[in-house]
């Protein structure tokens, strides 16, 4: 049997450990790591704005790195393509597609869960 003081030492090293975790898995946007967040839509990016006035832990524009699947899982108002097209999947399976070199809307209330870039 443990005592007192060792459990209590146990769960703090515990809660530490998982805020720790939560703390660096990011923003939803996050969930692959291929992508970063900043205040605009850089030169050759996949870009999608937060919903609102929501901001990322660098800005509210999350820049899309490379080529093909990203997972996310978030509410985004406004997607950019500053280079190939890509499109945009919600839970209930509708997408957006951005052109290349446009900007468009995307739908606020429903949850983005992938953005595949096309190259």
């Amino acid at each position: 049997m443990r005592s007192p003081g060792r459990f209590t030492a146990c769960a703090a090293a515990l809660a530490t450990t998982a805020a720790t975790i939560v703390i660096s898995a990011g923003s939803p946007a996050a969930a692959d790591g291929g992508g970063y967040w900043a205040w605009g839509c850089d030169d050759g990016r996949a870009c999608i704005q937060l919903s609102g006035s929501r901001r990322g832990p660098g800005g509210a524009v999350w820049n899309v790195v490379g080529c093909g699947s990203h997972q996310i899982n978030d509410y985004y108002d406004s997607a950019t393509a500053h280079g190939n097209h890509f499109i945009v999947t919600y839970r209930d399976d509708r997408w957006d597609r951005v052109d290349a070199w446009t900007s468009r809307g995307l739908d606020p209330t429903n949850l983005a869960t992938n953005i595949w870039v096309y190259c």
